[in-house]
């Protein structure tokens, strides 16, 4: 856009500063001004101006006006109002809390008149009603933008910020969060992750990504109960006797959303109450929540409330230690039960590393389940998990593997197959 100095000049009785000093102001308060051309004793700003003012400063009834605004000089006509269809709401002491400024109260009333800018004071406060061409601005700091660059950024003074208190601090959450999970793994329990979605709750979404997950999660339980079944089927593979797992996730109801602690142990919901109460004796906090058949669920939000700060650092860390990853298998596992007799003085183990040596990587995982004594003998009998990597077991190929361990068992002086 070109604008003639002239043709500004006409705008105010006062006389303008030189086009040099135009160029600076408008420059640092408002526009970028790519170029001043000197014809025919005028001289002509080619002035960028912003897609967001094109509003309000797109002709030369813009510019004088912000140039009576930065300068605070009258024009000797004043422009037509605008109707206003928002108002917003700010103090003086928000303004210079924002800016780093101490702007009186007075002058923020004088950059307000200047701009044009209707308002009304109540209770320490501007309520400033926003031109309807004044569509850059929209919320708060906007209206304070407005008195900075007015004012002038270059006039208010930089002042470093307070150092406050910089020592890092451990967040609760986080600390906790990791408190209660090796907890919980210290108690044998794994740790899982489940849907977020389901197929029905309290809170629906508005454009869900499948048809059967289009609400949110109200609790844990669902997600646990599944997976305690799903893992019931797999029972052989894992360590033990009893599925013990647990989440920490968020859930949703019609009023919040929060992070909920959940425990599965399928022996029953006496043994989940005993760890919940263990956990209550390591937090020195009574843990409380709903239990249903064998799962308990928390507020870990609540929960947290009633725990005390997190120490100001963290325990010395260990030394990482070397951790191993095995692959898991996608195939299905063979299950094989044998039970050997053997001399009183034999331990499980010894027996046990025969049948591991001859049965060899497609044994994945084995269990004691019986033993008994009978004279000077002992019976040891064992629950054998096979599983490949590479496919799916045959009963011919698993049998074969049994054949071989027990051939090399009953090699054994005075033992005996069952």
């Amino acid at each position: 856009m070109e604008v003639s100095y002239k043709k500004l000049q006409k705008y105010f009785s006062d006389k303008l500063p030189e086009p040099s000093k135009i160029v600076e102001l408008l420059t640092f308060h408002s526009y970028e001004v790519e170029n001043v051309e000197e014809k025919d004793g005028d001289s002509i700003f080619d002035i960028d101006v912003l897609p967001n003012r094109q509003g309000d400063s797109s002709d030369e009834n813009g510019v004088a006006n912000e140039i009576s605004a930065i300068l605070d000089i009258p024009l000797k006509k004043e422009l037509p109002k605008k109707e206003s269809t928002l108002k917003i709401s700010v103090s003086a002491e928000e303004i210079n809390k924002l800016l780093g400024s101490q702007i009186p109260a007075k002058e923020i009333e004088s950059i307000f008149k200047r701009l044009g800018f209707e308002y009304e004071v109540k209770e320490e406060e501007f309520n400033v009603a926003v031109p309807s061409n004044r569509t850059d601005l929209k919320v708060k700091a906007d209206i304070v933008e407005e008195v900075g660059r007015i004012y002038g950024y270059e006039d208010i003074e930089a002042v470093l910020p307070d150092k406050g208190d910089t020592t890092p601090k451990i967040n609760k959450k986080f600390y906790y969060t990791n408190k209660i999970k090796n907890f919980l793994i210290e108690e044998g329990f794994s740790e899982i992750y489940t849907y977020t979605f389901r197929n029905s709750g309290e809170v629906e979404m508005i454009k869900p990504f499948a048809a059967d997950k289009n609400f949110l999660r109200k609790d844990l339980f669902y997600g646990l109960n599944s997976a305690e079944q799903r893992n019931i089927k797999n029972l052989p593979l894992l360590e033990g006797d009893k599925i013990k797992i647990f989440e920490i996730g968020n859930v949703f109801t019609k009023d919040e959303e929060h992070t909920s602690l959940g425990i599965v142990h399928s022996g029953g919901l006496g043994k989940v109450e005993e760890v919940v109460n263990k956990l209550s004796e390591t937090l020195s906090v009574k843990v409380e929540g709903k239990k249903d058949l064998n799962i308990f669920e928390t507020n870990f939000d609540e929960l947290l409330e009633k725990l005390p700060e997190p120490p100001s650092s963290y325990e010395q860390l260990e030394k990482a230690k070397n951790v191993m990853f095995s692959s898991i298998s996608a195939y299905p596992f063979v299950l094989r039960d044998i039970a050997v007799w053997v001399p009183k003085e034999k331990s499980s183990d010894d027996v046990l590393n025969i049948i591991k040596k001859e049965a060899g990587e497609l044994l994945v995982n084995t269990k004691l389940f019986d033993e008994f004594e009978k004279d000077d003998r002992i019976s040891y009998a064992f629950n054998l998990v096979f599983q490949s990597l590479d496919m799916t077991l045959s009963d011919d190929e698993v049998n074969k593997v049994m054949d071989e361990v027990t051939k090399t068992l009953e090699k054994e002086g005075n033992w005996q197959v069952r």
